[in-house]
């Protein structure tokens, strides 16, 4: 499918963020009275994050020639101060009370701190989530918790539902910020048992300019990426697209290897219209396209190839202490892979999303909505057998900030969802959480929340029902910000039922859905974060258990053996790694940014019998990188000239396997490489 390549990208100049650099903490917010008082007088700048982002040191300084007051820029790269901005500004504050992740565990990274990290903006979402607590790699799919079923949101509008892990889809560059939320999510948030990954994109109000960046590796791969953004009266613009190119080896069941050459390409468009000091109106529009081809296996040379293309339209009111936020979507996707066999997944997904937020005097904020979606899958399975299947899902939900001390929230919501259809019985999902923000900046919360999810659309095939997923998750976690640390303990329990994940056959476009009876996930996450002046750095350590047993659903998959054991005991889920530790920093001396980051893990699940599926891992790695930028003045604009060394010790390390329960390639981990890079802007 064609890609839809936005017009392109932002400005190098980048307009000050709320400035954290990937700190975990929990989602506490000040009185209804100080909220409203900060939108009626806020000052100018880029659009806030959440209010837990406030008063960090930058990942980075600014790079040469970037002004750092809010005048107007001798190069013209600074938007002057308007009441356009200042509105602007306004109703992104508002739209972030309804996004605020209430009681929920809130990670969250802006565009300076990506890029001063090893990598920079060269990856995709998933990449830069890579070094959060609680995230693991299963391949190129972000695990959260031990769970891969997650939720992608574009300035607090979901992605629709048919693009497949849209977090792998979008680059890293798109985004002012992006926010991890996980644990006890709020009300507002269905159909996402794991997490909700928030982006907010960079923003032509706040930027003006271009950017022009190109990247080559060692290792074969070469990224060229553009970026531009601006404004024009009350419009204000924003688009970037990137192609990228790449070599690696994969595997099969029998361990035959052969070579994957991989084609990318992606974009994302962005307008605002600000229609007056009250409403707003906004378009998202982006996709990509994909085409991976692989050398002989076992089931001959092939090629895997995927597209989509999504729309977004949103009207947002704000009015004091209400803000209304309404939206429509459409997405479509397909994949295809042709080996032997020819098979192809198409999907469309359109709906509509609703969301409100009203202050009740000074000790309640009630917030409501709902997210209606109709979804459409028709696939080419094996021998040209055609299946089409459609569903349509509701969820509606009401939440209530309630402030009982100012020191003290506690945050009841419910939300009740129709997963296959109004004729269907709905399921309720009962949320809460209670919130300690003690004077002496130390936190403490406490929640549980129930989620519903359905089996994705078309896995297994129609002829066949799944049971619907109910898991029951809780969560505590202290916090404490001591001068410039801040350190944060944070742990989770997760029952599920009817546990829904997905098994993958090489050489086949369609997964099929697994099903375990019982499933459990349970971790401890700790996190600490300095920051002081030009420095920053972050160390975190996840231990954690993600297992299932009884196969209930695509067990016909699987030997006798196999299902007979997992119907004895607990087996690993292919998500589980019992111990992840990531850590980095990062330096700006003068003109120059030094940085450094590692991550440990645990080996990835493999099944070595068929009296033990999932009983053995590979190795437990460990996966250095270093970076440096250097900050430099090209044709009077700023540039950037930035050197990636990747994984130092050329570890050699899988990321899946196809022989544990998820099956798929074998893939391993990027090697050694040296990227050299340059960000020019214009």
């Amino acid at each position: 499918m064609a890609v839809l390549i936005a017009a392109l990208v932002l400005g190098a100049s980048l307009a000050p963020p709320p400035d954290e650099d990937g700190e975990l903490r929990n989602s506490a917010r000040p009185s209804a009275s100080a909220r409203k008082a900060a939108q009626d007088d806020v000052a100018p700048g880029p659009p806030p994050t959440s209010d837990v982002d406030d008063d960090k040191p930058k990942a980075a300084a600014r790079p040469e020639g970037q002004d750092t007051d809010d005048d107007d820029d001798a190069e013209g790269r600074v938007q002057p101060i308007s009441t356009i901005v200042v509105t602007g500004h306004r109703l992104d504050a508002a739209r972030t009370q309804i996004d605020a992740g209430l009681g929920a565990t809130v990670y969250s990274l802006t565009n300076d701190a990506i890029e001063s990290r090893p990598g920079g903006e060269t990856g995709s979402v998933v990449d830069i989530l890579t070094q959060a607590p609680g995230v693991t790699l299963s391949g190129r799919t972000l695990d959260i918790r031990g769970a891969a079923v997650n939720q992608v949101r574009i300035n607090n509008v979901i992605v629709p539902e048919t693009i497949s892990d849209p977090a792998d889809q979008l680059s890293s560059r798109l985004a002012e910020t992006t926010r991890l939320i996980t644990g006890t999510l709020p009300a507002e948030f269905g159909f996402a048992p794991a997490g909700v990954i928030s982006i907010t994109t960079k923003n032509g109000l706040y930027q003006h300019g271009g950017q022009a960046e190109l990247f080559a590796g060692t290792d074969g791969m070469l990224e060229p990426a553009l970026e531009w953004s601006g404004s024009v009266d009350r419009t204000s613009l924003f688009g970037t697209g990137s192609i990228e190119r790449e070599r690696s080896t994969i595997g099969d069941m029998l361990g035959n290897r052969a070579r994957e050459r991989r084609i990318a390409d992606e974009g994302l468009g962005f307008a605002d219209h600000v229609i007056d000091d009250e409403n707003r109106v906004s378009l998202i529009f982006g996709g990509s396209h994909e085409r991976d081809r692989f050398g002989k296996t076992s089931v001959g040379s092939g090629s895997e190839t995927t597209g989509d293309a999504y729309g977004i339209a949103s009207f947002q009111h704000s009015d004091g202490g209400f803000t209304l936020q309404a939206s429509a979507f459409l997405g479509v996707a397909s994949e295809q892979a042709s080996f032997t066999d020819t098979t192809r997944d198409r999907r469309t997904s359109r709906g509509t999303q609703i969301d409100g937020s009203d202050t009740i005097g000074e000790s309640h904020t009630l917030s409501f909505g709902l997210l209606a979606d109709r979804s459409t899958a028709r696939e080419i399975e094996h021998a040209g057998l055609r299946t089409v299947a459609a569903r349509t899902s509701l969820g509606i939900y009401a939440q209530d900030e309630w402030k009982l001390l100012p020191s003290l929230t506690f945050n009841p919501g419910a939300r009740m969802e129709w997963l296959r259809g109004l004729a269907g019985s709905p399921k309720v999902e009962p949320r809460a959480s209670l919130v300690w923000a003690a004077p002496a900046n130390f936190t403490v919360h406490v929640g549980y929340a129930r989620y519903a999810s359905a089996a994705p659309l078309g896995e297994p095939p129609a002829s066949t029902h799944s049971p619907d997923e109910r898991d029951d998750a809780f969560d505590a976690g202290i916090q404490e910000k001591t001068g410039p640390f801040t350190l944060g303990l944070d742990g989770y329990v997760r029952s599920a039922h009817n546990y829904i994940a997905e098994h993958e056959a090489i050489g086949l476009a369609i997964p099929t859905a697994l099903v375990f009876r019982r499933a459990r996930m349970k971790g401890l996450e700790m996190s600490g974060t300095y920051a002081r002046r030009g420095m920053t750095a972050w160390l975190n350590l996840t231990l954690s258990e993600a297992a299932g047993r009884s196969l209930v659903g695509g067990d016909a998959l699987f030997s006798p053996a196999i299902v007979s054991v997992a119907a004895d005991r607990y087996v690993p889920l292919a998500s589980d790694k019992p111990v992840t530790l990531s850590g980095g920093l990062t330096e700006r001396l003068g003109k120059v940014t030094l940085a450094g980051d590692v991550l440990v893990s645990s080996g990835t699940v493999r099944t070595l019998g068929t009296g033990e599926p999932d009983g053995d891992r590979h190795s437990t790695y460990i996966v250095p990188g270093l970076a440096a930028v250097y900050h430099a003045t090209i044709a009077n604009r700023p540039a950037d000239i930035r050197l990636d060394l990747t994984n130092l010790t050329n570890a050699h390390y899988v990321t899946s396997d196809p022989t544990n329960l998820a099956g798929g390639w074998m893939q391993w981990g990027r090697p050694r490489a040296i990227t050299i890079g340059i960000e020019q802007g214009f």
